[in-house]
């Protein structure tokens, strides 16, 4: 059941991570608390947060999944990433080529009046319906960053700071803790050597072999 959760997980950062058309560009740092009837039951609070790092059209995000630690670079002009991971003690980044992400109906938007601060940010709301769950909640966005640091919901227009995303089934809720914006290293977008290189087909025939 790790497996396939874990699998769940890398479909879900491939779907957030599609290029757009970017708006303002960012270098810095962004944490993201997590929250569902699920995560708040576990006992481990790591698994709680994402931490995007971003530097003009670079970016990498970590995760903190069940099955150990991911994390996903990626290009984002030339729609280029990798996911890095271990496995059984072997260092992996798995190819990937994300498709751009569409809006087909899976989210309805309604702007609203009204502002708040998240994170020591200013931040606009918006009305967001899931259709698949008849479910209607408030997000919060900002609007002169570019959303493809994290286009987990497409459409919203800037970069989502407070939303929720359908992950295994259950309602994830993700929030902005901090924002930092400083100077990175473009090395830290790399891929370091010890790590093998695969295909996602590659990646899950490993898998099967391990059933």
């Amino acid at each position: 059941m790790k497996r396939i959760g874990g699998i769940s997980l890398i479909a879900l950062l491939l779907f957030a991570c599609a290029t757009r058309e970017a708006a303002e560009r960012f270098e810095g740092k962004m944490v993201y608390k997590l929250s569902s009837d699920k995560l708040d039951r576990l006992a481990t609070d790591s698994i709680n947060y994402q931490v995007i790092y971003a530097k003009d059209s670079m970016l990498r995000i970590e995760n903190f999944t069940p099955i150990g630690k991911q994390i996903y670079i990626k290009h984002i002009p030339k729609n280029r990433a990798y996911i890095l991971m271990e496995l059984n003690g072997q260092k992996i980044a798995i190819q990937s080529i994300p498709e751009p992400a569409v809006n087909d109906g899976k989210y309805l938007f309604k702007k609203r009046r009204g502002k708040v601060t998240v994170a020591g940010i200013e931040a606009k709301k918006i009305d967001v319906t899931l259709p698949e769950i008849d479910t209607m909640m408030t997000m919060l966005y900002h609007p002169r960053m570019s959303a493809d640091y994290s286009e987990a919901i497409p459409g919203i227009p800037g970069m989502p700071l407070r939303y929720a995303l359908l992950v295994d089934g259950l309602l994830t809720t993700f929030e902005l803790l901090e924002l930092e914006e400083r100077v990175i290293d473009i090395d830290f977008f790399g891929i370091p050597s010890d790590y093998e290189r695969m295909t996602m087909d590659e990646f899950i025939e490993r898998m099967m072999e391990m059933e």
